[in-house]
């Protein structure tokens, strides 16, 4: 049976009839917040493909509470499993694989590599985003040619081949100071304008400009940036590209208060004493192509005898930054650096 048809059944109201349905928090409180972003963000479109594989593995012998498996799952998506860490590491690490490849539609595999932990786990947090979005006008495939990218500067030693994509239209663009850094910044739409892809280009090509750049950066900075554009003419070329990119999270963020035994205190989640969080995994998978919507018809204006512009060039072949942002909830749900094609 399908789940469409499960669910419209009596038999889910048979079977979670014993279900206690826990108030996990106030409807103002921050998770709830949070839980409605996801909620949206977890809709089906047919404009793009947004995975997330969000779970919580805890040894066998770590006796969770109800509730917070009720909420985990209600808030953040996010399934709480008990699985033998101790006895049976091997199995559990192709079991975990096997579900994150399954929630990312093939995408994402092998996100735990062989001896990635061993039998003394005792919480592993695993976060795997995929994504994959059809713009709102379409690159020409015939366009698309094999052209150099210089991971540093323009020094043709150093250049790489990547596949650049063409496009001429019209887009929000402009060339701002940024974290005192003169940027080329461009806004490519997906479908329906649901979704913004945003390219973030330093005039110079010079590593140390990307990376003061990168270092400036700030949430407020990225999302102030449609203030300081205008629609313009634009002749862009970008680099089709696929990036994944797994991290153990828990090595780039100072959390003691979760890994931390003397420090962890996991008491509204389990009964169970002495617990701590031994590994947070974080993987994301982007693709970009040129895949998306048709070209607009021409709309038929009267003639400006002023002399036409040329259009503006935005041609990424050198490192930049770049992030995707769900225009309706204002979530960035991606953000990363473009430095050499892999």
């Amino acid at each position: 049976m399908s789940w469409a048809a499960w669910r419209d059944s009596d038999v889910i109201n048979v079977y979670f009839k014993d279900v206690p349905c826990y108030e996990c928090e106030k409807p103002e409180g921050i998770h709830t917040a949070f839980s409605k972003i996801l909620a949206t963000l977890n809709q089906p479109s047919a404009n793009y493909t947004l995975s997330f594989a969000n779970k919580l593995y805890g040894n066998k012998d770590i006796a969770f509470i109800q509730k917070f498996v009720f909420c985990a799952l209600k808030l953040y998506l996010t399934e709480v499993d008990g699985v033998d860490f101790h006895n049976a590491p091997e199995e559990v690490r192709r079991l975990i694989n096997l579900w994150v490849e399954t929630r990312t539609h093939g995408k994402i595999k092998d996100l735990l590599p062989k001896d990635s932990f061993d039998c003394l786990v005792q919480l592993l947090l695993v976060n795997a985003l995929f994504f994959k979005g059809q713009w709102e006008v379409k690159f020409d495939k015939e366009l698309t040619e094999e052209a150099p990218f210089y991971p540093h500067h323009a020094d043709e030693k150093e250049c790489h081949s990547v596949q650049l994509m063409h496009r001429k239209g019209v887009y929000n663009a402009g060339t701002i100071d940024l974290c005192n850094v003169q940027v080329q910044v461009v806004e490519i739409p997906y479908k329906n304008n649901e979704l913004t892809f945003v390219l973030l280009l330093p005039v110079d090509c010079s590593a140390e400009a990307l990376e003061q750049l990168e270092d400036g950066l700030s949430h407020k900075h990225l999302l102030d940036l449609s203030c300081h554009l205008k629609a313009i003419e634009v002749d862009l070329a970008i680099p089709k590209f696929s990036s994944e990119k797994s991290i153990e999270a828990n090595e780039y963020l100072n959390l003691p208060d979760l890994t931390d035994h003397e420090k962890a205190d996991f008491s509204g989640a389990t009964t169970t004493e002495g617990v701590a969080l031994t590994q947070l995994v974080h993987d994301a998978s982007i693709e970009i192509d040129e895949e998306g919507g048709e070209e607009p018809e021409p709309v038929p204006c009267p003639k400006d005898r002023r002399p036409r512009r040329e259009p503006v060039e935005i041609r990424a072949d050198h490192p930049f930054l770049y992030f995707i942002v769900h225009n309706c909830t204002q979530s960035i749900i991606a953000l990363g650096r473009f430095a050499k094609p892999e």
